[in-house]
């Protein structure tokens, strides 16, 4: 039985201590200030008013800045799959290119054309998503 006293004391200080905050903020200490100096204290409730209200302009703040990093987070990722894209694309249209290049100056004019006229949508393609922005 000593032993269940002792856990539930442990529980209960565990409970008191979330208790005593608020927001992550102790409460037994807000703005340096304790409960016995606030009571009935109209200065002491400005000043801690006027803590609270600089922790809430700081986290609006905080909140902007994090909406700003997951906007560029999000255009670096679409810049990069952008990229990759036009990148596999002109590798494709060089490749296509060569060949066209190759069959034409061996007079094979068909064949060379076949080759070479994609290769040149491709590369326009490829150039096209590699500069695009998002």
């Amino acid at each position: 039985m000593s032993q269940t006293k002792g856990d539930d004391g442990k529980a209960d200080s565990q409970s008191q201590a979330r208790q005593n905050h608020i927001l992550g903020l102790s409460t037994d200490g807000l703005a340096g200030l304790s409960v016995d100096e606030i009571t009935g204290n109209k200065t002491a409730i400005t000043m801690i008013m006027h803590y609270y209200r600089i922790l809430v302009e700081e986290n609006t703040s905080l909140k902007n800045d994090l909406n700003t990093a997951r906007t560029y987070v999000a255009g670096y990722a679409a810049k990069k799959v952008n990229s990759g894209i036009g990148a596999t694309l002109l590798l494709v249209a060089n490749v296509c290119i060569g060949f066209g290049v190759n069959l034409l100056t061996s007079q094979q004019t068909a064949a060379g054309s076949a080759t070479l006229i994609p290769g040149l949508v491709l590369a326009a393609v490829g150039t096209y998503f590699t500069t695009k922005d998002s």
